[in-house]
């Protein structure tokens, strides 16, 4: 698959460390890390989609995804984990490299992370074909996040 918009640099960057730093978290079940690594709107939808399945008024989803001492938190927080792992089997969470980022524009990027990447050298600087996940990025308050409904951009060519 090719990995909409263009490298700016051919080294890896910030972006791709904290796109690094959310598959770490999720891998070490580090859960809180990995929930304030997410987009604003990747947290609404998925509190939202939590509190429709499971029956829970939104007001206490709302309050379970923003309140750390929240009662239903850890519910919350554990259907993420499984989602995730639903598409990322946990094993090739443990030894992923970073590429360079390829960005859209300031705001919206993708990280490409390898699977299998064990020697010193985590970050690939040259193509090949490698297994791995494409994490959607997104510029939010002066951090990148991670913005899991970002495929809206694979449509988008250049």
């Amino acid at each position: 698959m090719r990995i909409p918009g263009e490298q700016r640099s051919p080294y890896p960057d910030e972006v791709g460390q904290r796109a690094g730093l959310f598959t770490a978290a999720i891998h070490s079940n580090d859960m809180e890390s990995a929930w304030a690594m997410l987009s604003k709107e990747t947290r609404g939808m998925r509190y939202g989609v939590w509190a429709t399945r499971a029956h829970i008024d939104m007001q206490v989803a709302y309050r379970a995804a923003y309140d750390t001492a929240h009662p239903m938190r850890e519910a919350l927080l554990a259907d993420f984990r499984a989602i995730v792992l639903h598409h990322w089997a946990l094993d090739d969470l443990a030894d992923v490299g970073i590429t360079p980022t390829r960005y859209v524009d300031d705001l919206h990027a993708f990280a490409f992370l390898p699977f299998g990447v064990t020697n010193d050298a985590s970050w690939i600087t040259h193509r090949r074909v490698m297994a791995g996940v494409i994490l959607p990025m997104l510029l939010e308050d002066g951090v990148w996040q991670v913005d899991l409904p970002g495929w809206r951009f694979f449509t988008t060519s250049s």
